[in-house]
């Protein structure tokens, strides 16, 4: 049965405007594009400027990346004519989602009260670094920053490192963080009889952060421990090692004893089991560097293949220690339809990654590659009054329609 139709999924019918810029509050739309929403993407004249991170400046593959799935449209939301068609897409919209800095989007006209009083069904969506209030709330708000404040680079990165990491751990986990409050919000506003109201939803980059680290959280606010990069693979009892061949795998035996016996045996090293360093799991817990020496010690005389397969024979828990590049010549990721083929924006076969959820009944719609800047001005904004002439029809053959405020500056203080 093919489960991929145009129409479908379970998110059809429902239609979502955003207003986003960089990763978070694409990544939050392109969630629910994946669902089957019609995700209209608000730009501004010159475009979101992800499409410039690389590459030739209208498409960059990380601009693909989160913003597939999509239909685009050029507005200059700093002109009357260009709040005005924005507001026209708002009354009939579901969801409104922007990153924007607090204050801006009302400041311009479309702030959640008025475009309430447009539509009270609407559900309107905020994604800010710091939230509204609070010292830092004004302040630009990029991945790094928020990853400093928040904690995650003391997780991740030892000490001694001292550098920002990837991927973007804020700005993604804030666009699943609004994803999902939407989802509650629709679900909300329709459970109602279908007459319920929309209503405003605040999601913060670092609000999010701590919520995804709230194993770590949790316990330095229960018991005062602070936990670092190693804590939680400690605990975990995780290791890291290494084939004689330089390829690397991962070992994690969590609390049941039998996959230490179980990994002994595999080692043939009986020795680990009369070591009194390792003779219970605290002892393991407690003396993990050790450990891991001795694993690494050990796993280094055999090719990666060899202790793989003897792990697996033994129902340890275990994997390779892929790169991306490695990852899509998994066989278990190629069996799981993880990876798909679509027409790119140039008419040449791409592959992306597929979304990781099946819906047996509803299906999901077609996967499609990200818009070109302002593909869909005519079929989404065509029929509006009061267009003052803006919008030019496509003369470029690239199905990207351009406007007469191609030089307009992008709307100041948006976060990422």
């Amino acid at each position: 049965m093919n489960m991929h139709r145009p129409e479908a999924g379970p998110l059809s019918g429902i239609r979502v405007i955003e207003l986003g810029q960089y990763i978070s509050g694409p990544y939050a739309a392109k969630l629910l594009a994946d669902l089957g929403a019609d995700v209209v993407k608000v730009e501004a004249p010159d475009g979101d400027p992800m499409r410039r991170w690389e590459g030739n400046g209208t498409m960059s593959p990380q601009f693909a990346a989160y913003n597939r799935g999509k239909r685009a449209v050029t507005l200059d939301l700093k002109s009357e004519s260009g709040l005005a068609e924005l507001l026209e897409l708002a009354r009939t919209a579901d969801v409104l989602i922007e990153n924007f800095r607090p204050g801006v989007a009302a400041r311009l006209g479309f702030g959640p009260e008025a475009l309430h009083a447009l539509n009270p069904r609407l559900i309107t969506c905020s994604i800010t670094g710091f939230g509204a209030d609070g010292p830092y709330a004004k302040r630009p708000a990029y991945d790094t920053v928020i990853s400093a404040v928040g904690a995650m680079y003391s997780q991740v990165v030892p000490a001694e490192t001292l550098r920002p990491l990837g991927p973007a751990f804020s700005d993604l986990l804030s666009g699943m963080s609004a994803s999902q409050a939407v989802l509650a919000a629709l679900h909300a506003r329709d459970a109602r009889d279908g007459s319920g109201d929309g209503e405003h939803l605040e999601v913060s980059m670092v609000g999010s952060l701590i919520d995804f680290l709230t194993e770590a959280a949790s316990t330095y606010l229960e018991t005062g421990q602070v936990a670092g990069p190693d804590s939680r693979p400690r605990r975990a009892q995780a290791y890291a090692c290494v084939g004689s061949d330089g390829r690397a795998f991962v070992i994690h035996m969590s609390v049941p004893e039998k996959f230490w016996v179980g990994l002994v045996g595999v080692l043939e090293t009986p020795t680990l089991a009369s070591d009194p360093r390792f003779s219970s799991r605290e002892a393991r817990v407690r003396n993990y560097d050790e450990l891991d020496v001795e694993l690494k010690a050990i796993t280094e005389r055999m090719p990666r293949q060899h202790w793989l397969d003897r792990l697996a024979a033994a129902d340890i828990p275990h994997g390779p220690l892929n790169t991306v590049a490695d990852l899509f010549d998994d066989p278990q990721i190629a069996s799981m339809g993880l990876v798909e083929e679509i027409v790119g924006p140039d008419g040449a076969a791409l592959r992306v990654p597929a979304p990781s959820t099946r819906f047996h009944r509803s299906g999901r719609p077609e996967l499609r590659a990200a818009p070109r800047l302002g593909a869909d001005n005519g079929a989404v904004l065509g029929g509006f009054e009061n267009r003052g002439g803006e919008h030019r029809a496509d003369t470029h053959g690239d199905g990207a329609e351009r406007t007469a405020a191609a030089s307009a500056p992008t709307i100041e203080g948006t976060t990422a």
